[in-house]
């Protein structure tokens, strides 16, 4: 016998309760009640007990329905905690919630920098518009629920004029197909970190459990959310300092390494080892070719190929490093450490090498520098005994002339070739510019196989060569692009071998470059053949002659050639002012006659020969060539007034 067939009594509903029966199975005994012909007051106590019942078997309903919710939040907290990246946990954040109350889809939107939230997460989504979905600070449903920190939620969002609007809300619903739509703050703490959005596709009212459990899922994901971020950034940071140790664990493992192999290279050099030996060590540690060069800018040894390094590059970059006391590095492989010992110069270390230089490879090069410093001072100690090339030619620029007469063995001393000629070059030295000046002249005198000194304010230097213009303009134009500013130098030939005359030619070169001075101009260089009748009264041989012949040789041939007189015609044009016409009446002659013998001087003197600056060189050979017609032709009445 069933339930229902039972009389109605306390058993029977408590029967009905147990078993979970249907709301329909009460309907159905309180019915079969009032059929079975009880008395009306039997049937009001069954209707009073069977609507007790059926309250009873809501409440338990209930109970039940949020027992499973419990669950279900409980799970969904506990899933949170075990995401261990933050698009992960958001992922899981909106399937829970549309799981939780078995809606069609939900939306994960978190707060960005402007005020506003942004849709970085859904479940449940149909269409691309959802994850582009940005929407202002304090516009649409997501705004008033950051306002307000409450759920904001609607059963019909097309047609609740209640809801707030936002343009951007609006596209991604229509594109949804979305109906009913709940917004949730995410709240941690006093801070609202971003809205979770759950949508119906139908229209459905939200209950006040569902709105309750929702809330209470976007309040623990809030807490997850930012426990992930904390743990990303601790990851980060982490992962940072992690690298941070190895890189410090890897550069002091390879800085002891550098220092062993620096340290065994200055113990090789305090023990006698030589330059060779370390332009070795170094070349073979840093896997390139070595070249060490002393004070002179001369090579004192290398090892590996230097073949494809252009020297003059090289020497450009010796010169650089050690004017600025620093490294220098060229396109193509080229690394010079000045050798230095403290504010004292001593050279160049240069490497060549086509890879480039990491930490370690440039602490190698230090330590090759260090060691490169001590062979330098023991060359320095054991040759004390030895006058250095630079004395030395400053005791041949200050020597008596007894002394400066024997030219081979002062030669011979100074490293250079007696059987070549020879000339000084003198350049002016800005304040502030002797050191680079010195250091530049130095490696100048090196590669030119020559020898320099520095005295007072000037540069000299003895250099191979018969030119001494040649040599005293590449000088001013080397030596100002070195230094950066214009340089003005003079220079001299030597009269004999590279050492007698020296001091004759420092003079001659010196007082050349007092000339430069006095006329004033940016850098320039010359010589007493360069100055013209200047040069000539500077020059110590004052050769009178030799001013002639070169200003006027042409014209004085001709004349002793063909019997003309083209000398008294200058020498008449110039008396009248330079007028042709004057002149023919000076010398009673025709104006044509005066402008064919002019014509007849351009052709042997050139056509600058009216030029002021020739002029006064051809007036000037004029009256010296009267002096000396005067001194070889006496006067007769003088002659015989004497006798």
């Amino acid at each position: 016998m069933s339930l229902l067939d039972a009389p109605c009594g306390e058993s029977t509903l408590l029967g009905l309760l147990v078993g979970k029966a249907s709301p329909s199975a009460f309907e159905e005994l309180l019915l079969r009640t009032r059929q079975g012909g009880a008395s009306p007051e039997d049937i009001r106590e069954t209707e009073l007990a069977v609507e007790m019942a059926m309250r009873l078997d809501n409440r338990m309903r209930r109970l039940d329905q949020r027992r499973v919710e419990l669950a279900e939040l409980v799970d969904a907290v506990r899933e949170f905690g075990e995401q261990q990246n933050l698009d992960a946990l958001l992922r899981t954040v909106a399937r829970r919630a549309r799981r939780l109350i078995h809606a069609d889809a939900a939306y994960v939107a978190l707060a960005d920098r402007q005020g506003g939230v942004a849709v970085v997460a859904g479940d449940g989504a149909i269409s691309a518009v959802s994850t582009e979905v940005r929407v202002a600070h304090g516009h649409g449903m997501s705004g008033e629920s950051v306002s307000c920190r409450a759920p904001v939620w609607t059963a019909d969002y097309a047609h609740d004029e209640m809801v707030a609007r936002s343009k951007d809300l609006d596209q991604m619903v229509e594109a949804e197909g979305i109906s009913a739509l709940l917004a949730l703050p995410m709240r941690n703490g006093d801070q609202v970190i971003g809205v979770l959005l759950v949508a119906e596709r139908s229209v459905r009212s939200f209950t006040a459990d569902e709105v309750a459990w929702t809330n209470s899922l976007a309040d623990h994901a809030a807490g997850a959310i930012a426990r992930t971020r904390a743990l990303d950034e601790t990851r980060t940071r982490l992962a940072y300092a992690t690298a941070v140790q190895d890189r410090l664990r890897a550069e002091f493992q390879a800085e002891r390494e550098a220092a062993d192999i620096g340290q065994r290279m200055v113990e090789a050099a305090l023990s006698g080892g030589t330059a060779e030996d370390l332009a070795a060590s170094a070349a073979r540690a840093l896997a390139g070719a070595v070249m060490i060069r002393d004070d002179q800018d001369a090579t004192v040894a290398h090892y590996g190929d230097l073949a494809s390094f252009p020297e003059a590059d090289i020497a450009e970059a010796v010169l650089e490093a050690r004017l600025d006391d620093r490294r220098v590095h060229r396109d193509g492989g080229i690394t010079v450490l000045p050798v230095r010992s403290g504010e004292e110069d001593l050279g160049a270390l240069v490497l060549c090498g086509p890879r480039t230089l990491d930490d370690t490879d440039l602490r190698l090069l230090r330590h090759a520098a260090s060691a490169a410093t001590v062979l330098a001072l023991a060359r320095r100690r054991s040759g004390s005994g030895l006058r250095g090339r630079d004395q030395l030619l400053e005791e041949l620029l200050s020597a008596p002339p007894r002394e400066e007469r024997q030219g081979r063995p002062w030669a011979r001393r100074l490293g250079l070739d007696p059987d070549r000629a020879h000339c000084v070059v003198v350049a002016r030295v800005e304040n502030g510019t002797r050191g680079r000046a010195a250091m530049w002249a130095a490696g100048h005198a090196s590669r030119r196989g020559g020898v320099k000194v520095v005295r007072d304010e000037h540069v000299v230097l003895l250099l191979p060569g018969e030119d001494a213009g040649q040599e005293a303009r590449r000088v001013a134009l080397e030596m100002g692009r070195a230094l950066g500013g214009p340089v003005k130098a003079g220079g001299a030939g030597v009269v004999g071998g590279p050492c007698e005359g020296v001091s004759r030619a420092y003079q001659e070169a010196l007082r050349c470059l007092e000339a430069l001075t006095a006329i004033g101009g940016d850098g320039a260089a010359a010589t007493a053949e360069d100055l013209g009748f200047v040069g000539m009264l500077l020059g110590e041989n004052r050769d009178v002659s030799g001013f002639i012949d070169a200003t006027l040789g042409p014209v004085l041939a001709y004349d002793k050639e063909r019997s003309t007189d083209l000398e008294g015609t200058l020498a008449a044009y110039y008396a009248v002012g330079g007028s042709p016409t004057h002149a023919a009446e000076a010398l009673q002659v025709h104006p044509n006659t005066v402008a064919r013998r002019l014509e007849r001087v351009s052709q042997l003197l050139g056509p600058d020969w009216q030029r002021s600056s020739s002029a006064l060189q051809i007036q000037l050979a004029l009256q010296l060539q009267r002096v000396r017609h005067s001194l070889d032709d006496p006067d007769p009445a003088a002659e015989a007034e004497a006798s």
